[in-house]
C-alpha cells in the first residue's frame, strides 16, 4: 500500500483510535486495581492522582507517538524506498491488518469520532467558562452584603498567593477557580456570610491551592485526553477519579497553610449542608469548588482531614502546590526531540519493529 496524502491520513486516524482504545482499557484495568487495593495499599492521594492521570494521558500520547513514528516517514522517504524496507509480503500497515475486511468504513468513521470528539472535547473544557454566564444570571441586587472584615480576609489571603479575586452578589454560597493561566477566584457574599472567619481561610487556602497547581489547566489537558478514547465511559470514570483525589490533596496543602484542620472539616460540612438545603438552581453544579467535578467519599474526605490534627507535621503545602506545567512542557520537548531523533537515525526502526510484533498474530 502506497502511503501519501489522504490515504495516510485515514491510515494514521484509524490506527491512532484502535491503539488508544486498547491502552485506555488496559490502563482502566491497572486503575482499578490499584483504586480496589487501597485499603492494602493506602497510597497518598497525590500518587493516586499521578497514577489516574498517567492512565488518562498514556493512552493518546503513546498512540500518536507510535502512529507518528510509524507512518510520517512515508511523507518523504518516497516509494522505492518504503517499498523497500517493508516485509516481503506487506500490503497492509500496522492494525488495518486486522480491520481490512471492514475498510474504508471503519476508517471513515474513526475519522468522524475523532472530529466529533474533538468537539465534545473542545465544548467539555470551555464549560467552566461558561459558569460565569450562570453567576451572572443569579446576581441579585438585594443579597445581603458581606462584612468588610471577611472582603478584607479575602483581598489579603488572594493577594498573598498572587490570584485576582472577583466577588458575587449572591445569597447562594459558592466559590471556584475560574480560567487557565491567568486565573480568578470567584466568591459569593453567601459564603462570606455563612462561614466564619477561620472556615473563610480554609475554604480560600484550599481555592488558591488549585490555581497553585494549575488544576484547571490539568482539567483542560486531561479533558482532551478522555475523550479522544472510544472507550470514554471508561476515561470519564478515571477522571472522577482524579478529581477526588486532586480535592484531598488541596485539603491537606489548606489544612497545613492554615494549620487548622478542625476548621476545613466545619467548612467542608457546613457548605455541604447548605449546598444541599438549597433550592434548585443554574448555579448548583457550580457550587464550591471545594466539591470538586465528582461524586467523592464525603464522609471519608472529612475524617481524613481531622486525621490531620494528629499529626505533628502539617508542612506539605510546598510540595503537594507544584505546577502541572512543569510536566506538560518536559512530555511536550521528549515527545519531539525522541521522534525528531528516531527520523534522523533509523526512520523505519519503529514501524518495522510494530509490524514485526503484529506479524506474528
Amino acid at each position: 500500500m502506497t502511503l501519501h496524502g489522504w490515504t495516510l491520513a485515514l491510515v494514521g486516524v484509524e490506527n491512532f483510535i484502535l491503539i488508544n482504545a486498547v491502552l485506555s482499557m488496559i490502563g482502566f484495568g491497572v486503575a482499578a486495581v490499584f483504586r480496589a487495593s487501597k485499603r492494602v495499599l493506602p497510597w497518598h492521594p497525590r500518587t493516586r492522582a499521578r497514577l489516574y492521570a498517567a492512565t488518562l494521558i498514556i493512552p493518546p500520547v503513546m498512540s500518536a507517538w507510535l502512529v507518528c513514528a510509524s507512518l510520517l516517514p512515508a511523507m518523504w522517504l518516497g516509494n522505492g524506498r518504503w517499498q523497500q524496507e517493508h516485509l516481503p509480503v506487506h500490503t497492509l500497515h500496522l492494525l488495518n491488518a486486522f480491520t481490512i475486511p471492514l475498510d474504508p468504513a471503519l476508517g471513515y468513521m474513526t475519522l468522524i469520532f475523532t472530529m466529533l470528539a474533538a468537539i465534545v472535547a473542545v465544548y467539555a473544557a470551555m464549560s467552566a467558562y461558561f459558569r460565569i454566564g450562570r453567576v451572572i444570571k443569579q446576581l441579585e441586587i438585594g443579597a445581603v452584603p458581606a462584612e468588610e472584615g471577611q472582603i478584607r480576609n479575602v483581598a489579603e489571603t488572594c493577594r498573598k498567593h498572587g490570584i485576582a479575586v472577583g466577588l458575587v452578589a449572591s445569597d447562594y454560597p459558592f466559590s471556584f477557580v475560574w480560567g487557565y493561566l491567568d486565573s480568578k477566584l470567584v466568591v459569593s457574599t453567601g459564603l462570606l456570610n455563612a462561614l466564619s472567619a477561620e472556615e473563610l481561610a480554609s475554604v480560600l487556602e484550599h481555592e488558591t491551592a488549585h490555581h497553585a497547581r494549575r488544576d484547571n489547566l490539568a482539567k483542560l489537558g486531561l479533558t482532551i485526553c478522555r475523550y479522544l478514547s472510544p472507550a470514554f465511559p471508561l476515561t470519564n470514570l478515571l477522571y472522577r477519579w482524579w478529581s477526588e483525589q486532586v480535592e484531598m490533596i488541596c485539603d491537606e496543602i489548606a489544612a497545613s497553610g492554615t494549620q487548622s484542620p478542625v476548621e476545613l472539616a466545619g467548612a467542608l460540612v457546613r457548605l455541604k449542608r447548605l449546598t444541599l438545603a438549597a433550592a434548585p438552581t443554574p448555579l448548583r453544579p457550580a457550587a464550591s469548588g471545594l466539591f470538586g467535578d465528582g461524586k467523592e467519599n464525603f464522609e471519608q474526605r472529612v475524617e481524613r482531614v481531622l486525621s490531620f490534627v494528629e499529626r505533628a507535621n502539617l508542612n506539605a503545602a510546598g510540595k503537594l502546590s507544584r505546577s502541572c506545567v512543569g510536566t506538560a512542557v518536559a512530555m511536550g520537548v521528549a515527545f519531539t526531540l525522541s521522534l525528531a531523533a528516531l527520523f534522523a537515525v533509523s526512520p523505519l526502526a519503529i514501524h518495522k519493529a510494530v509490524e514485526t510484533i503484529l506479524h506474528v498474530f
